[in-house]
């Protein structure tokens, strides 16, 4: 029996190896910014699964490769592999004969600084950009789950709490670091103080930081526009269903008081807040059809997993039946999002499922979205014990 558990994780070991992590660059034509603009689509090694699904961050300023890569470190680092996360980046421009670059996606049409000769502040289009082409292009061509994550740095995590007062159900969580809060008559703070939190009723997080900016003489008005929104964000914001914290690291400089904040704020949102957003369950219920062989012909097999039809994690509630000598079926209404895994009857003989297109197994628990009249077939290459 050792022998066959050293088996499975040299198994698992194969296929940690044999999948590669990968990086989409897509060009998107568009018609709400009337550009081409870029985005790069990281998966996790543990895509090619097929029965794997994934929360999305989406990260902006990715033009600037340190932010976009730390963060893609960071979000796997700091956990287990198969739950790791698609992490898309999203990229400026620089169009030298419509003076048009990075700043004037990030800052509305209204805004009093000076954006050159020939534009003006574009956010609400560069909003509907993400909103009607990056965020349906990355839902319709990858595994997705429904709680994405924005992230950004200095005016584009501004922009993120635009989009939070502009479009607040758009992402579930957002990590604004540094922010300029004093911009136009501190547009943002006023912003933060019409704001209502009872507009949620699931578990949204905001995540905001700042460095030494307040204490600089470079990053005029900050300070007092920072206390201003410090005030409103932790005694009138943080409520039931949005989770406020603010962090300040006054050793840190407007670059580098991105690294402690991203760590930061990942390790609040994966610890408190993923937890409560992958309990959410859908109220439609979709009829699937689970199917697994086994390794031998007397193998009873139990389905378990994160919802009442599934035995919410009971190992030996819920018998598939036996359809042929290796071959066992269940039929079940379930919720989206689905997480299953299958014993012979208790933790101690969880089985190990074979990895889609490759030759490794593992233990870990499948995530999917559940469709009507779906049918999901896995293959069992031994048990725990």
């Amino acid at each position: 029996m050792k022998k066959l558990v050293f088996q499975l994780h040299l198994l698992f070991f194969v296929a940690s190896v044999s999948y590669a992590q990968k990086f989409d660059n897509i060009t998107i034509d568009s018609k709400e910014l009337n550009q081409k603009r870029e985005i790069v689509v990281y998966t996790p090694l543990s895509y090619p699964d097929q029965y794997l699904c994934y929360n999305v961050i989406y990260v902006f300023d990715a033009h600037d490769r340190a932010l976009y890569d730390y963060v893609n470190s960071i979000a796997h680092l700091t956990r287990e592999n198969h739950k790791g996360f698609i992490v898309v980046g999203i990229k400026a421009t620089y169009d030298p004969v419509n003076f048009y670059a990075r700043n004037h996606d990030l800052l509305p049409s209204t805004t009093k600084r000076n954006m050159g000769p020939k534009s003006k502040g574009n956010a609400e289009n560069f909003l509907k950009y993400v909103k009607n082409e990056v965020i349906p292009y990355v839902q319709n061509n990858y595994r997705t789950l429904g709680h994405p994550i924005a992230v950004g740095h200095s005016l584009s995590a501004s922009f993120l709490l635009y989009t939070m007062m502009n479009e607040p159900k758009l992402f579930d969580n957002y990590i604004a670091v540094s922010p300029n809060l004093d911009d136009d008559d501190q547009r943002l703070v006023k912003g933060l103080a019409k704001f209502d939190p009872n507009q949620y009723s699931t578990p949204k997080f905001l995540y905001l930081s700042h460095a030494n900016e307040g204490k600089s003489s470079f990053y005029v008005g900050w300070g007092e526009a920072n206390k201003n929104a410090y005030k409103i964000l932790r005694n009138d914001l943080n409520t039931a269903h949005l989770k406020v914290v603010v962090e300040e690291y006054p050793n840190e400089t407007h670059r580098t008081g991105f690294v402690p904040a991203i760590k930061s704020a990942l390790s609040i949102y994966m610890n408190e807040m993923e937890p409560k957003q992958e309990n959410l369950l859908s109220q439609e219920t979709y009829e699937v059809t689970f199917k697994i062989k086994v390794t031998n012909e007397n193998d009873e097999i139990f389905i378990t997993g994160n919802q009442e039809n599934l035995g919410n994690w009971q190992p030996n509630k819920i018998k598939m039946k036996k359809m042929s000598s290796l071959e066992r079926e269940i039929t079940l209404k379930v919720k989206d999002p689905v997480e299953v895994k299958f014993t012979k009857g208790s933790w101690d003989s969880e089985a190990w499922i074979k990895l889609s297109d490759d030759p490794g197994a593992t233990s870990y628990g499948r995530m999917f979205r559940p469709k009507e009249g779906m049918i999901v077939y896995f293959e069992i290459a031994g048990y725990q014990n």
